[in-house]
């Protein structure tokens, strides 16, 4: 893949069909991602919720500028925070989520509610690094708040005459995977199956995810709203895919060779992918991999 350097765009909303917006976040790093809503004049359906608490609030306040509607649906597209943090500023929506995400969103919660449990009152512990220093004091106003619907495969959503159709096809950035689809305005939004011009993450199932990029592919869409960078179409999704991939085949190579994660680590070159932001994930992609094999070869004896 020869590289491609990110291309400039502002935070704000773009409209990407009819009565539909993507909400962009620039430049899509570390907890800096995308949302998107569609209106109708009986509601409003909201794609994710951002991270901090700040960036919720102005989300809201553009859906506001062109909706007074109330918000009928918050889809979260999966689990990770800077997608769910601020379910709560989404006032008056259903949360739906898959199955997975649900119980993956429980299990975070009720970890974090066993750290604090140990530490003495009103001490938050240390700042993860991948947080900005201005979102720190804010995040501490932030409560866990989950979906209340949740689907097995697919659920579709009747905005008018526009169908939002939810789909899921197995674990792949995370567990609980969520697609958004406007068939009408071939309109995808796909959440962190789609990192755009960035090194995207695995928490989930890699060769699954490689899969789901096939789907994508085959799908009537003419342009992806991914979940970090921006709004782009199948050359974007298809760039992605390449790198996960090209971690797929060399990480299966090093741990069927025998290579500790760190060994892996050194001997994978990522050549031009070294230049997308966030080139650090690498390590963590062998990890992830690494347990993803670990656990195909235990299910074989």
């Amino acid at each position: 893949m020869p590289y491609r350097p990110m291309p400039d765009y502002e935070t704000g909303p773009v409209e990407v069909g009819d009565n539909l917006y993507a909400y962009l976040q620039w430049d899509g790093g570390w907890g800096i991602s995308n949302a998107g809503f569609l209106v109708d004049e009986n509601g409003v359906l909201v794609i994710d919720a951002l991270m901090a608490p700040s960036m919720t609030l102005a989300f809201v306040e553009v859906m506001r500028g062109v909706s007074q509607a109330p918000f009928r649906h918050l889809v979260n597209t999966h689990m990770h925070a800077d997608h769910t943090n601020g379910n709560q500023f989404i006032e008056g929506a259903e949360i739906v989520a898959h199955e997975r995400c649900r119980e993956e969103m429980m299990e975070a919660a009720e970890l974090a509610a066993r750290a604090a449990a140990n530490r003495p009152p009103g001490e938050r512990g240390p700042k993860p690094n991948w947080i900005q220093d201005s979102w720190w004091e804010e995040l501490a106003n932030v409560e866990a708040t989950l979906p209340v619907t949740t689907f097995e495969d697919r659920l579709t959503l009747h905005y008018g005459n526009t169908q939002a159709q939810l789909l899921h096809h197995g674990p792949a950035h995370t567990l609980g995977d969520s697609m958004v689809y406007f068939a009408d305005s071939k309109v995808l939004f796909t959440g962190d199956l789609a990192f755009f011009y960035a090194t995207p993450l695995c928490r989930g199932h890699m060769p699954n995810w490689v899969q789901i990029c096939e789907i994508i592919r085959e799908m009537d869409v003419e342009l992806v709203v991914p979940g970090h960078g921006p709004v782009g179409g199948k050359q974007e999704l298809q760039d992605m895919q390449e790198y996960l991939e090209f971690m797929v085949s060399q990480t299966r190579n090093a741990f069927e060779n025998g290579l500790s994660e760190e060994q892996a680590a050194l001997a994978i070159d990522l050549g031009q992918w070294a230049q997308w932001p966030e080139s650090e994930r690498k390590e963590m992609n062998i990890t992830n991999l690494y347990g993803t094999f670990a656990s195909e070869r235990k299910e074989l004896f």
